[in-house]
Order: structure tokens, then sequence, then C-alpha cells
């Protein structure tokens, strides 16, 4: 939140450093009571339903961040144990080093969101930031593979001991060195995904016809020489003309249809009677 208010231009309502201007300065205490309904607005829109409506009421945007500020900014220990527990059980296994370093970075830094220090004049912080740095670069180094000894032993015979990048550097040339050695490659999903589909490709370009000159069949399964003598139509024969079907199916109908007619015709002659018998005709 705090990124956007600052690319917004609004970051001052809510550190204190935009002040609500006096009352008699007509126009700019409207302009600051409008921006302060503004970002007021977007912080609302950004909580839950509960949390929104219990600062709602707040005079300004200063007031409701000093309460919210106050009810969530305390350090969520379970959290922080969490993430330091998942640092310490974060090691390379059958990842790459680049996940890896990635995947321990991401929780380094969740880590420092958590858990941060306070603004030092002293010379003391960076002591602590050498400290800190170095812890990084050695547990970047404990969780990698056996396979990385080499690695591990150079970086640590260093003084003063690099820092976690260059020793990501050093063992990501080590990775690519030991591909080169052996052949083999540790492709990344998208990159094998994108092989596989364009060997499918390289596969249905092999296939094509000699008869036709079209792909996607061979001459065995091709239909192009196949004339039907119905509908002297191409690509299939008269046992599986469509057109054929058609008219047999129409015919069928139609007989079935006349021959309804005529035995209905019989039947109302047969219900006709002659309202004379043999005897008076006489």
């Amino acid at each position: 939140m705090t990124m956007a208010l600052t690319i917004k231009n609004k970051i001052g309502f809510i550190d204190g450093s935009m002040k609500e201007p006096d009352e008699k300065k007509f126009d700019e205490h409207q302009q600051w009571n409008r921006c302060n309904s503004l970002v007021k607005t977007w912080l609302l829109g950004s909580m839950s339903k509960e949390i929104a409506t219990s600062v709602i009421n707040c005079k300004d945007v200063r007031q409701m961040w000093l309460d919210l500020q106050e009810r969530f900014s305390h350090v969520n220990m379970v959290q922080l144990f969490n993430v330091e527990n998942e640092i310490h059980d974060c090691v390379q296994g059958n990842m790459s080093v680049g996940s890896y370093f990635t995947k321990l970075k991401g929780l380094w830094d969740e880590r420092d969101a958590l858990c941060t220090f306070p603004t030092c004049t002293c010379g003391a912080i960076k002591e602590v930031a050498i400290y800190m740095e170095t812890q990084k670069t050695m547990k970047f180094l404990m969780g990698l593979n056996d396979s990385y000894v080499g690695v591990r032993s150079n970086t640590l015979l260093q003084d003063p001991l690099p820092k976690v990048n260059k020793a990501y550097s050093l063992a990501i040339h080590h990775e690519k060195q030991s591909e080169v050695t052996t052949g083999k490659s540790h492709a990344q999903p998208e990159a094998a995904v994108f092989t596989v589909r364009n060997s499918n490709q390289e596969i249905e370009a092999e296939l094509r016809c000699f008869k036709c000159n079209r792909s996607n069949h061979t001459a065995k399964d091709c239909r192009a020489h196949l004339r039907c003598t119905f509908c002297c139509w191409k690509g299939h024969t008269v046992e599986y003309c469509r057109k054929k079907k058609a008219v047999t199916e129409a015919e069928f109908n139609a007989t079935i249809s006349k021959g309804n007619q005529m035995a209905s015709h019989k039947n109302e002659r047969k219900e006709m009677s002659f309202p004379f018998t043999a005897e008076e005709c006489k």
C-alpha cells in the first residue's frame, strides 16, 4: 500500500507530513479534504469488511493509519517461526542451483519484512549487516548437494567470506561446467515442454504422402486417388458416400410412407358398406 501511495504522491497523508491546512484557506482546505477522502477510500477498499467497519469513522487518513498500525504492526511470532523453520530445512535436493537460491532468497526477504532492524546512527549497524550476510552465505553453502563440496571448500577458504550473491555465482559456474563435462543438462520444465513440442512437430512434418504431396498422412492412408461412382467426388468410394446414403434413406422413407397410405386407403374401402342387401335389390 505504501508503494501505491508513493506512486500517487499521497504518502504524506499517512506519515503526517501532509498537514491539514487552516480552514481560512478555503481552496487549500477543500483540496486537502478531497485528497484525504480519496486516500481513505483506497485504504478501506483494501481491507476486509470487518476491519473497514471498525475504522470507517476515523477523522482523517493519518488517524486511520495509526489505528491500524497499533493493531496489526506487531510481529507475528508464529509466522516468523514458520519462516525460520523453512529456512532451516531448505536444501537443494533435486532442484537446480538457480531454483534453490530463488527459494532461499524469497524466504530471507519474507523474514526481513517481518523482523526489521531499527534505524541506527552509529557504526554498529554495519557490523550487524556483515554478520547477517555471512549467515546467508553459510546457509546457502550448507544447503548445496555433496557434488558442490569443492565450491563449498573454496568459498569458505576465502577471507573475507564472499557475499551470498558471489557464492551463488561460483555454484552456477560449477553447475554449468559439470553439465559440459558430463554432457547432461538440467533443463527447466518450460524448456522441456518446448523441446517435446518441437519433437512432435518434427515427427508430424516427416509424415508426407508422395501421391498427393500432403502432410499428416502416408501413401498407405491416402484417399486422394479414390473416386465415388455415385457422386463422382474424390476422397471416398461409393460404400462410404454420404450423398448415396441420404438418397437411399429418402427413398426408403418414401416407400414406407406410400405403403402406409395404400394400407389406410384399403381400410377405408373395407369400412364402406352398401346400404341395401342383395335380397332388397332384387
